[in-house]
């Protein structure tokens, strides 16, 4: 069936007129939906699950209703965000939203397609569970996530509201590894749509002591057998990347790599932005080669990204995050570590991440066929690299059973509404995947235990059998923080205002990343633990000082290189502390306005220093759109301190300052004019 057929004429604005023939099990999945069925498709990467998306999402639009798209991180709904905007060719007002909890759910009413995290999508039904009236369909893209421990539950919760609150909208999963496929459908109530095809088939092998083992076939290639398979890879056109198990490992590779490639890049002519790649990683470009992990600046990871996609990067070592993050297929894949180490010991990864890493190979439009390849050194992995290509995969399960997830869930469900009794907490806890998989019966006990929590600390409280919310419920239920952090942060106010001490206190709730600490940062931890008088030197205490410390650096406005170099650390790792800190030093704010609103008004600023990672003096300054903690400072140091500085400014002058266009100060000095405005 040609996508005319299945679709209208109008449609094909989305493909720019480009008419082809569906895929069968495009063909299928749609033929499903349209018959108000949920569908689970299961097909492996880059074989058009997305078309099936967009035709949902149009003829949800026509139904006049509106669509969620639900994807597991903020790297990928940047990238829907981008592939959905050509929607817009047909009128419909496509929008994301992946932080901001705060934001009230009505934003949906302006919008007909929003694409979210699990998490942001799930705080949005906390808040307002009603707004499931305005949606027609759900996409959950990724379904085989709810097997996270961290993300899975959210995602759950989410499917588990539409399912029990509002039955009628259509969910549309979709994933390229799904064992128990048919078990999921039971509890989604939908049909399954399950192909093998690949739109650019995939070829695979083991490398195990230089040969190359193909099923029974066996080839010797030779002692530089990586290196002679990217070299095939890249002397046909095609790129390689390369899995590593580790930040060290891919930076090593990376450089083993470069000196065995040099693709001769002028990195002057890649466009890259000043400053953002040191020599040795500018060095490593200019071989075509780099590494990519989380401990990168978010700069540099998009930087990588782009130069990767424009064919600059022929060699990319990677840690397995990017597999699960954004889309950079490559004509080979190596994955050169089967093996983490992890609580203590070293254990084989699991067969899902497996095929996300190896579902990388091949790229469509470029590549006739995808080549992908497990390297082992032992003949005890030779079996288990055999036992991941025979295509057995864990069954996805859930994660809801843990007792912070729990009492977590069940505040929201008193708070919205939805379980204001212990026979409705039940019931939704009925619709989960969850009770397929376990008896709920058996859950009653840890029901009550957090119902009693909740109850102890004044989260909720009941009369006649009835649970509602208390004020201090609603609002930690609002800002979709764990209770025992509205605890903490409660606590914390209990204590004259220090800095240091409410960021020790912000790092110690559950919901904070923090640092681990090692043998060498001992003395400057316990130092700071001893200068606020806290007696707590458990590994959870240590971990929060050392965050605390960070962060303390960090607002004020210590260059991340310098923290990163201090602390033995990555720019990306101070960046993932400080999103992660902004987020519970605003709860703090919210939850001081309700008890100690003689500090609401510092840790609002704290909150926007955290944010921003700068002094309080240029607070104001960094309201300008395109002004950051460095070109705030610029300013505020060459005498624009504050915005009526700024808004009477002349072009020639800033343009003057180092980093500053004339372009750049024209809309500085505009945009401050109109916030001065407001002001004044």
């Amino acid at each position: 069936m040609k996508l005319s057929e299945a679709t209208s004429d109008e449609f094909l604005k989305v493909t720019e007129n480009n008419d082809f023939t569906l895929y069968k099990h495009q063909e299928e999945a749609v033929e499903k939906i349209r018959k108000n069925r949920n569908v689970i498709v299961s097909v492996p990467t880059a074989s058009g699950k997305t078309l099936i998306g967009y035709i949902s999402i149009y003829d949800t639009y026509l139904r006049g209703k509106k669509s969620m798209y639900i994807v597991p991180l903020r790297s990928l709904a940047m990238e829907k965000f981008s592939e959905l905007s050509t929607l817009r060719n047909l009128g419909l007002k496509v929008t994301m939203s992946i932080g901001d909890y705060d934001i009230p759910p009505s934003f949906v009413r302006n919008y007909d397609v929003i694409i979210a995290t699990s998490e942001r999508a799930d705080s949005m039904l906390h808040r307002d569970p009603d707004i499931l009236n305005y949606f027609g369909l759900i996409i959950v893209d990724e379904i085989h996530m709810i097997s996270d421990q961290s993300r899975g539950p959210r995602l759950e919760t989410v499917i588990s509201t539409v399912l029990y609150l509002n039955p009628d909208i259509l969910i549309l999963g979709l994933s390229a590894t799904v064992s128990n496929i048919e078990e999921l459908a039971e509890w989604m109530n939908a049909d399954t749509v399950i192909s093998n095809f690949r739109a650019v088939p995939l070829e695979t092998g083991i490398l195990f002591k230089h040969n190359l083992i193909q099923g029974s076939d066996k080839k010797y290639i030779g002692n530089e057998d990586e290196i002679y398979l990217i070299s095939e890879s890249i002397e046909s056109g095609g790129q390689a990347l390369v899995f590593r198990n580790s930040r060290r490992n891919a930076e090593k590779y990376a450089m083993s790599m470069a000196a065995k490639f040099d693709f001769k890049n002028d990195v002057a002519d890649m466009n890259v932005p000043a400053d953002v790649f040191n020599e040795v990683q500018s060095n490593m470009i200019s071989h075509g080669v780099m590494f990519h992990h989380a401990g990168l600046s978010n700069d540099q990871r998009a930087e990588i990204e782009r130069l990767f996609r424009e064919g600059y990067i022929r060699v990319l070592a990677a840690t397995p995050t990017l597999a699960a993050g954004v889309n950079l297929p490559a004509r080979t894949v190596i994955i050169r570590d089967i093996t983490r180490y992890a609580d203590g010991y070293s254990k084989p990864i699991s067969g899902i991440e497996i095929q996300q890493m190896i579902g990388r190979a091949g790229r469509p439009k470029y590549d006739k066929k995808g080549y992908g390849y497990i390297y082992v050194a032992s003949p005890s992995m030779l079996k288990v690299a055999e036992g991941y290509l025979s295509g057995k995969l864990e069954p996805v399960i859930s994660k809801m059973d843990s007792n912070s997830l729990i009492r977590f869930n069940i505040l929201a469900l008193i708070a919205s509404g939805v379980g204001n009794d212990f026979e409705g907490i039940n019931a939704f806890y009925g619709k989960t995947l969850l009770a397929i998989q376990k008896d709920i019966e058996d859950m009653d006990l840890a029901f009550e235990s957090a119902i009693y929590f909740l109850k102890e600390n004044e989260f909720v409280q009941e009369e006649n059998g009835k649970y509602s919310a208390t004020k201090f419920g609603r609002l930690t239920s609002d800002l979709y923080i764990d209770p025992v952090t509205a605890l903490i942060l409660k606590q914390a106010l209990e204590f004259e205002y220090s800095e240091e001490l409410y960021l020790y206190f912000i790092s110690k709730t559950p919901d904070i990343l923090t640092f681990n600490f090692r043998d060498s940062d001992y003395v400057y931890i316990e130092e700071f633990l001893d200068r606020h008088n806290i007696s707590d030197f458990s590994d959870e205490s240590m971990k929060a000082a050392k965050t605390a410390i960070i962060l303390n650096e960090w607002i004020n406005e210590v260059p991340v290189g310098t923290i990163a170099e201090t602390f033995g650390i990555g720019p990306g790792d101070i960046q993932a502390r400080a999103s992660s800190a902004d987020w519970i030093s605003y709860s703090l704010y919210r939850i001081s306005r309700m008890f100690a609103p003689e500090h609401e008004n510092k840790l609002m600023h704290l909150n926007i220093r955290i944010k921003e990672g700068i002094k309080e003096d240029i607070i104001r300054i960094i309201e300008i759109p395109q002004v950051g903690r460095v070109r705030a400072r610029r300013l505020y140091n060459n005498g624009f301190n504050s915005l009526e500085a700024i808004a009477g400014a002349r072009v020639e002058d800033i343009s003057k300052i180092f980093g500053f266009s004339v372009k750049l100060a024209s809309d500085i000095i505009e945009n401050a004019k109109k916030i001065n405005n407001r002001y004044y």
